[in-house]
This record gives C-alpha cells, structure tokens and sequence, in this order.
C-alpha cells in the first residue's frame, strides 16, 4: 500500500509537469552557492602505546551548490539542488542531487537526498564544530585495538552513539521520493521511501539478499505565540522488507526534539534510538541552551550516546557496547558578508566494555579548542 501511494504521488506530480505548454516556461538558470569552513585547533587526547594523536591540527569542510528553478504555466515550481564535496571525497564526490517539485499539493524532492525524517528533526543550537553530527570524531582519536578497531566505530554519523539526526541503516543520501504536505496550523508531514540504501546509479535490490523498501516519517509543528517560539518534531523510519538471511529483522529508528525560544535565549532537548540494527542499536540524547543578540552567539550543549553492541568482548571486538559523552560550549561572530567567526571548546569520554584497547584501557578522553571561520555564498 505504502509503494501504492508514493507511487500515485509520482504520477501526480509527472502528469502536472506534462499539462504545461511546451517550452512555457523559461528553461532553468544554475545559481552557484554553498560554504567553505576552515578551522585550527589544539588537542589533548589520551594517548596508548606507540600512539601521539595530541597536538594542533588543521581540518576543513566546503561544498559547491548548484541551485536553480523556473516557474511553469500551471504555477508549479521545478528545481535542480547538486552539491559538489569542494574537498576530495573518494567515497562520494557528489554529496546530494535531487530534483525538486512545489506547489499548491506540497512539496516533492526526486533524487539523492536526506529523509523527511532527518530533514524535519529539530535539536539544541550548537554555533561551533558540529557536536550532532560527530564532528567532534574528527578531533579525537580513540585509541586503536591490534586489528585498528576503535571505540568510535560504526554510529557516529546517522546513528545514535554520535548524533540524534538518524535514518534508518543511516542509509543517508540513498536514491528516494519524499512528499511534504503544506504547513497548516504549524503542523508539517513529510514520507520518505527508498528502495534501499544505496544512492546514485545503484541497480535493482536484490531483495533475499538486503534490506529495502526503506520508509521515513516526519512531522513537526512550529509557532511562535506572543513572545515564544515553540518547534517539537518526531520522526520514524523502518525497512519494510528484511532478508531472511539476517533474521527477518526489520530496523526502525526513531527521533524526538523540542526547541523553545524567548527574545535571544533558545533551549532544546531531543533524543534517537536504533532497534534491530545489530550491534549498532543504541539510544542518544542532546540538550542545550543558546543565546545570540545581534551578532554574536554562545551556546553550551551536551550528548550522551549509546551503542549496545554483539554483546561479546574481547581481542579486536571493538563492535561491542560503547558510550560517548560530550560537552561543547561554542560561540561565533558574524563578520558580515556571510562571514562568521566560530571556536569550541569541548571534552569528549569514550568508553567500552572491550578489554582489549591497546590491551590495556577502556576509556578514552581527549580535550579540544578548536577555532575557525565558516563563509556562506
């Protein structure tokens, strides 16, 4: 039923798009756009034997976006989004690339995209390194077992032992169709499906073998009521089709947030967890508070994540459970022209019940203060 729907939405949306005349509507012109972010930092990480990860490092994150839409006779809007990594990326040089359709219906996005159920999530303002995303992994090294396994492997990103932003086998920019309802009275839907978790030119799923038919759910409600500004979110997101082969376990993930706002002051919670995703399942929390006047912000947040882990311990199994504990207070300063100042200064615990760290402990602690400069254009 759920492949139905998202199916009829589709041929909805083409049928509207062949309704205009040809050659209507001016052919879409590509604005270019996106962000560069350069930081310097110096850190004081726990060290094992052989290992010297403490000391000042330099790190960068940018992106080249490449928008544009044009408006067609019947009033519907049609848009390109291509983001191009501005730094070398073997894994995915094309971060996202979708297409998008608005109107009177809604919202639909075709393509290599995040799920509504990430994209509607709200979570605690952070103005430094990226604490909800596991930024805060590119700063400290967890010491490595014999086999290289690390304490911070597998769940930083998409997954709850670094971030409350999940999707489900953090399947990410897989290929998928989303559909947003108009916003009514606050409240916002949106229904990812993706046939499963691979993104670009993938082939067809072989359905006895991995899971697909991938759905996400989000919805959220945003107002502002007299001086107050109110945004609670809540997503879920399931395989629907699971390979005997692995149990015929079905993953689901699931996110909460609320955020709350008065004048400069903005303070939030939210919260993830993983079910049925093997040694990944886990639950997070974040929370924080925030201020910012004109143009200058500080923030102060804190995440616990979990990952329950095989439930074994021991020489290179480092899939075991696993706990991080950070703390971040961050401030920025706008520079104008889209130029802002940022720094964090955050500690960071990993620790595990594996015995077999460098063979000799289980928990890892690293201090970090970390400075830069983000340009948006």
């Amino acid at each position: 039923m759920k492949k139905i729907l998202l199916g009829s939405t589709a041929i909805v949306a083409a049928g509207m798009i062949a309704s205009a005349p040809a050659g209507a509507a001016s052919k879409i012109k590509m604005k270019i756009g996106g962000y560069m972010e350069q930081w310097v930092g110096y850190v004081s990480n726990d060290d094992g034997v052989n290992q010297d990860f403490s000391g000042f490092d330099v790190k960068s994150d940018a992106e080249v976006m490449f928008k544009g839409s044009t408006k067609l006779d019947n009033g519907m809007t049609v848009g390109v989004n291509v983001q191009l990594e501005a730094n070398s990326n073997q894994g995915d040089q094309i971060d996202e690339s979708y297409i998008i359709l608005k109107g009177g219906f809604g919202e639909i996005n075709l393509g290599s995209e995040n799920s509504a159920q990430y994209k509607m999530h709200y979570a605690p303002s952070d103005y430094g390194i990226g604490m909800n995303s596991g930024d805060e992994s590119s700063w400290v090294a967890t010491i490595a077992d014999a086999g290289g396994d690390q304490i911070s492997k597998s769940g930083m990103f998409r997954a709850p032992l670094g971030s409350t932003y999940v999707e489900v086998t953090r399947a990410n920019d897989s290929e998928k169709i989303t559909y947003y309802t108009p916003r009514v009275e606050g409240f916002q839907l949106g229904v990812s499906y993706s046939p499963d978790s691979n993104q670009d030119s993938n082939g067809m799923p072989n359905r006895d073998t991995n899971n697909t038919d991938l759905v996400m759910v989000g919805a959220n409600f945003k107002r502002n009521m007299g001086g107050m500004s109110i945004g609670v979110s809540a997503g879920y997101g399931t395989v629907t089709d699971a390979p005997s082969a692995a149990g015929s376990l079905e993953p689901s993930a699931t996110n909460f947030g609320v955020k709350i706002g008065m004048g400069g002051m903005s303070a939030g919670v939210s919260m993830a967890s993983f079910e049925d995703h093997g040694s990944g399942d886990g639950t997070s929390i974040n929370a924080g508070v925030a201020y910012s006047s004109g143009k200058m912000g500080v923030s102060l947040a804190y995440l616990h994540g979990e990952r329950d882990g095989s439930g074994t311990t021991g020489a290179g199994d480092l899939d075991s459970q696993a706990e991080s504990d950070v703390f971040h207070l961050s401030a920025k300063y706008s520079l104008g022209g889209g130029v802002t100042w940022a720094g964090t200064l955050g500690h960071v615990t990993f620790s595990s019940d594996d015995v077999d760290i460098d063979n000799t402990v289980d928990e890892v602690s690293a201090t970090y203060v970390v400075t830069g400069i983000k340009i948006g254009f």
